[in-house]
């Protein structure tokens, strides 16, 4: 995940504290030169120090906002060690002196700006956890604080940050265009007031891309990304760009360079006092050499990636840290040990409410079921494990199909459905083409009929030009209209409280034979129970 680092509290009050903190001043201002520099244990000690300076009886409102910035400072720190809970902590107390600091002295000295970065800090630490309507309340309340808020510099720094956690919020909540769209937004505002900072949202338009297969975009932004962070100098950004080359590389199958350049990253976090992001960087190194068929080397990097991640809490990271254990485990035969690592990611993605992602590691579980298959002779056994991997494979593959409605047409979505939805589809048909399940293999075929995508752009304008006429359009006759089924998604309009998209709906159930119950019908019904959404309308028409 992009999270603008070094957002420390330093924000500029309105008014001068005085000089009975001038004390306080120095050492919080000398602290968060040390973080920029890297020199993380010595600032968390001078913060501390900033922080025990406001512990008199007779503090004023001045005194408030002073501890509020240094428990801020004291909360981004501990959220960087891993510490989450005491990141959390702190940031509670830092808001609680905002509340006295507000009360005693109002705005005077900024401390609005200072309880909008604790909330939106605090949002980030929420989300890294997984608690992400939590993490969405806290960036909401930032909104608000900061509307009508773009005279000065440090408004727009703090818009900055927030519409990059707000996109990144977005992106765990699979509310992917959404997510492009703040992510979009960050980039506008970052390029008009600091074009280094430019290089988070392009992390995660990278993020977004990937979502989508589409790999070539992914890397383009990636690359940008390090080119930007490179530029910006200081530790933390100097070793995302290592880590973005690392991962550009990898995409453009250079393995053994995008090895090195991890390996790199990760060292300068772990010199920069930044084990938490070490540890995200040693999950990749592991996930590359897994690909490469490295798998010595992939069961060497991983358990300690696990260890850390697990211990801070960072959800996402660590459910996709196990689903990677499970991978090697399969691979090794070890599929009860694999099975209980896909279910223990599976668990923790559904504490997020990430319905995809358990999908997703469903799918996983049903590969490694027919990897299991492959491996008896017993054919009741076989017949068994086929089963299983289509428990597993039908409901995950519908609901990746349904996930194409989420988005608007175009590009995306094509992905989605060609690189996405139809791979996980096929590994369903075959295993119903394993079980000789004819009936069930007809109406999911209608099913995947009705549901392709239809997108194409609109030229017409582009044909009157070359034929010197008019741009004609057609309309069905009204009857015809109601006579043609509706059941391909294309070709209706409306929005579904599931999926919000802009023009599609979810089409409708089909009925493929109506002289015998649906073989397809329980099936769907069992993904919408699995996943807690529909994936087909109510309505049930005739297939054509």
């Amino acid at each position: 995940m992009s999270e603008i680092p070094d957002n420390l509290i330093g924000l500029r009050g309105k008014e001068t504290s005085g000089p009975r903190w001038n004390r306080f001043r120095e050492l919080n201002n000398a602290a968060a030169l040390m973080v920029g520099e890297g020199r993380v244990t010595e600032a968390k000690a001078m913060f501390e120090e900033a922080y025990r300076e406001t512990l008199v009886e007779d503090i004023d409102g001045a005194g408030f906002d002073g501890r509020a910035r240094a428990l801020g400072n004291l909360s981004a720190l501990a959220e960087r060690r891993g510490d989450t809970a005491e990141a959390l902590r702190l940031a509670d107390e830092a808001l609680l002196a905002c509340d006295s600091a507000e009360r005693d002295a109002g705005d005077r000295y900024g401390t609005v700006a200072v309880r909008t970065n604790i909330l939106i800090q605090r949002a980030q630490t929420r989300q890294l956890l997984g608690h992400l309507d939590d993490a969405l309340a806290d960036l909401d309340a930032a909104v608000l604080l900061t509307a009508g808020k773009d005279a000065d510099g440090d408004d727009r720094l703090m818009a900055i940050t927030l519409h990059n956690t707000r996109s990144v919020l977005l992106i765990g909540l699979e509310r992917l265009q959404e997510a492009e769209s703040a992510a979009r937004h960050t980039l506008e505002l970052a390029t008009a007031h600091d074009p280094r900072l430019t290089g988070h949202p392009y992390s995660n338009l990278a993020l977004i891309a990937q979502a989508t297969n589409d790999h070539d975009t992914a890397r383009s932004y990636l690359g940008l990304a390090a080119q930007i962070h490179a530029a910006a100098g200081d530790p933390v950004n100097a070793a995302l760009a290592v880590a973005n080359q690392g991962r550009v590389a990898l995409r453009s199958g250079d393995i053994e360079a995008g090895q090195r350049l991890l390996a790199t990253a990760e060292e300068a976090f772990l010199d920069g006092e930044q084990p938490l992001h070490a540890a995200e960087i040693r999950y990749s190194r592991a996930h590359a050499a897994f690909q490469a068929g490295q798998a010595e080397l992939a069961r060497s990097l991983l358990p300690q990636a696990i260890e850390f991640l697990r211990h801070s809490g960072h959800v996402t990271m660590l459910a996709e840290a196990l689903g990677l254990h499970g991978d090697i485990l399969a691979a090794e035969t070890e599929f009860k040990a694999a099975e209980a690592a896909y279910l223990e990611a599976r668990g923790h993605y559904e504490a997020t409410g990430a319905r995809y992602q358990l999908a997703r590691f469903d799918m996983r579980r049903s590969f490694a079921v027919t990897t299991q298959c492959g491996r008896t002779g017993n054919r009741f056994k076989q017949l068994r494990l086929l089963r299983k991997a289509l428990d597993l494979s039908l409901p995950s593959a519908l609901a990746t199909d349904a996930v194409r409605h989420q988005f608007a047409p175009g590009r995306a979505r094509e992905l989605w459905a060609a690189t996405v939805a139809i791979p996980a589809m096929s590994h369903a048909l075959g295993l119903i083409t394993d079980l000789r399940d004819g009936a069930l293999m007809s109406e999911l075929l209608e099913h995947m009929s009705a549901t392709v995508s239809l997108h194409a752009p609109d030229n017409t304008a582009e044909l009157a030009e070359m034929t010197d006429l008019e741009p004609l359009a057609l309309v069905l006759p009204r009857d015809e209209l109601d006579q043609l089924s509706f059941a391909a998604s294309a070709f209706v309009t409306g929005t579904s409280p599931d999926f919000p998209a802009p023009r599609f709906a979810l089409p409708p159930r089909l009925r493929v034979n109506p002289n015998r119950p649906s073989a397809l019908e329980p099936w769907i019904m069992e993904t919408e129970r699995r996943y807690g959404f529909a994936i087909r309308s109510g309505q049930v028409v005739d297939a054509w």
